[in-house]
């Protein structure tokens, strides 16, 4: 099955022309656009595959979903972007959106293995997830794509690394609150050296003289910035791990954290 898609050029010409030019029409098959659902169905896959999501409580995952994305919606309408660039923000946020929740669905799985091999897991399970977004987005592989790919590959080190670092600071104890700060400071700092990183990579291929004490000041604002938008995608499934029993278990497990008293007694039922 397929539409016809007809595009007519227009301009304002005046009295120099026509204002529309002749229609192009195009066959649009279902099959181009039905590539940008494949992430969502892997969301769907999530919940019903695993058997220890097969349960009422699981798609409570959601709720922190809805909640980046309605502050995304409320952050695109006041940050002025053209309608490009905020398609392709929208387009990292909502890839990295899902493979957070894909993430914290299937964590528990990851138990079984030590820090490294979960390190690892957990990373490769946040990319092809998150990878779909582009790979859905351009029609073939290229300079951009790669690009947004190393977008996501730092997105997802930065997140995990962060997330391990802040879990050794804790000491393994169930402490929520200083969980999410040194979680917030990690995220920061970790965003903030990457960002450092390319600068001085960046300074070297160019040859940067002048001016590179405001290529300093904009990308650590610019890396301060990320790092916050990161750890605000977060946060909503921090909260809801430490705040709701079911998923509370998985995530202590996952983390390498001792659970609360009040939170024993669930890990046979979240695990496989």
């Amino acid at each position: 099955m397929f539409g016809q898609l007809k595009i007519v050029p227009s301009a304002d010409l005046g009295l120099l022309g026509p204002q529309q030019g002749e229609a192009a029409s195009f066959n649009w098959k279902w099959q181009y656009s039905a590539a940008k659902w494949i992430i969502w169905l892997v969301l769907i896959l999530a919940f019903v595959a695993p058997k220890a999501n097969r349960n009422i409580r699981a798609p409570l995952i959601l709720i922190p979903l809805i909640i980046v994305n309605l502050l995304w919606s409320l952050f695109m309408k006041y940050a002025k972007m053209n309608s490009t660039d905020a398609q392709q923000f929208t387009l990292i946020f909502n890839s990295m959106a899902v493979a957070v929740t894909v993430f914290w669905l299937i964590a528990n799985y990851f138990v079984r293995f030590g820090g490294a091999i979960r390190f690892l897991l957990s990373f490769v399970t946040v990319m092809i997830v998150a990878g779909l977004g582009p790979w859905s987005y351009f029609a073939e592989f290229s300079g951009e794509m790669a690009l947004f790919l190393a977008l996501l590959v730092f997105m997802a080190l930065t997140m995990l690394a962060a997330i391990t670092l802040s879990r050794r600071l804790c000491g393994g104890k169930y402490r929520p609150v200083c969980f999410l700060l040194w979680l917030a400071l990690w995220m920061l700092l970790g965003s903030l050296v990457a960002t450092f990183g390319f600068l001085i990579v960046a300074s070297v291929i160019f040859s940067s003289g002048p001016g590179f004490s405001e290529l300093i000041l904009m990308f650590a604002l610019a890396g301060m910035i990320f790092g916050l938008c990161l750890y605000v995608l977060n946060l909503p499934y921090m909260i809801l791990g430490f705040a709701h029993p079911f998923f509370r278990e998985r995530f202590c497990a996952c983390l390498g954290l001792e659970s609360t008293p009040t939170a024993t007694g669930r890990a046979d039922a979240d695990r496989p």
